[in-house]
């Protein structure tokens, strides 16, 4: 296919059907209605009392940060880190769970994620990619999405993945569990049923999409470069008091997927904060499960390797082959191994 972005996004040739439009729509908005539910809610029960209301307040705050937080998870170590890039190898069973959290967070199939992702680093901030600014802020950050067709071009590689196609083809069955047991959670601890299903599954979906939506758009356009990558990837740090409780929050609520600049530099590190003082709350994750051999094989990249790389990425082509040329020159000089 010599194009494979006509055969990802609707064309007057073939617009994208009514009905897949608005499950597109459904996908995207439905979650800000869990707002006015919110209130709608404390307005028809509210709490009485001092103690009860910071209760309640508590209870609510951590059932949507644990919904948001696990659903991240899913999207950074699973559908970013372990499907699309594999930075790291581990057994079925947690690749499966973190394919699964993915799945509840409402972003489409895998299958489509992952080769969305792929492509847009093949062509990041061309005219092929599907999600730059370039095109508009407002158009990276959801409205790419409205053009995109159900069926569209995947990646072979891809394809080939039998678990990826798995959780592709029952999206639904996740989506529907990712309500079902907040719900649960919330009736078995007296919360309530709907409460636990509005707090960790309506604003979990909300936090954890439209954080994401910020990496493919803020993440292009905000911060800074720390490598010479040749598009406008950002890691998302700000300065001032302000920005940088901002910057925190979204590193915290993405598992550290703001560091895009990073990531753009060596997609296939598992760490993306590379330097002292990027959070990224993946990678600590991922240092705690290699110390329990829960995964292995883990693409690490060092501060000394992404100076390195920051270096490589500045020479132009000619000077990356003198550069290699006299390393390789030195190492047979010094007796060394050349693959060394």
């Amino acid at each position: 296919m010599d194009n494979p972005t006509c055969a990802m996004t609707a064309t007057p040739a073939k617009r994208k059907p009514v009905l897949h439009q608005l499950i597109t729509d459904i996908i995207i908005f439905a979650p800000v209605a869990s707002f006015p539910a919110c209130v709608i809610d404390i307005v028809l029960s509210p709490p009485h009392g001092w103690a009860r209301s910071l209760m309640f307040a508590f209870t609510a705050l951590l059932f949507a940060i644990v919904g948001t937080k696990l659903r991240t998870l899913g999207i950074s170590l699973g559908f970013h880190r372990q499907g699309t890039h594999p930075s790291y190898q581990t057994f079925g069973w947690l690749r499966a769970i973190f394919f699964m959290l993915g799945c509840s967070t409402a972003q489409g199939k895998m299958i489509n994620w992952v080769s969305d992702h792929h492509h847009h680093h093949i062509h990041s901030d061309e005219d092929e990619d599907l999600h730059s600014p370039k095109h508009g802020f407002w158009h990276a950050y959801v409205g790419w999405l409205r053009g995109l067709l159900f069926d569209r071009f995947t990646y072979p590689q891809f394809e080939k993945d039998r678990m990826i196609i798995f959780f592709s083809n029952t999206f639904f069955v996740w989506l529907i569990l990712g309500f079902a047991v907040p719900a649960l959670v919330g009736w078995a601890t007296g919360f309530g049923w709907f409460r636990g299903m509005l707090y960790g599954g309506g604003f979990g979906i909300f936090f954890a999409n439209y954080v994401t939506y910020w990496v493919n758009a803020g993440c292009h356009s905000f911060g800074k470069q720390d490598f010479a990558t040749g598009d406008l990837s950002t890691n998302f740090w700000i300065d001032g008091f302000w920005g940088h409780k901002l910057s925190w929050i979204f590193a915290y609520l993405s598992w550290g997927e703001t560091n895009h600049n990073n990531h753009h530099a060596r997609a296939i590190s598992a760490n993306h904060g590379m330097f002292k003082g990027q959070f990224d709350p993946s990678a600590n994750l991922l240092r705690i499960l290699e110390k329990w051999r829960l995964v292995w094989n883990v693409r690490w990249t060092t501060q000394a390797q992404a100076r390195e790389l920051q270096h490589e990425l500045t020479l132009t082509p000619e000077q990356r082959k003198t550069e290699a040329l006299a390393k390789h020159a030195a190492k047979l000089a010094a007796g060394k191994p050349v693959n060394a």
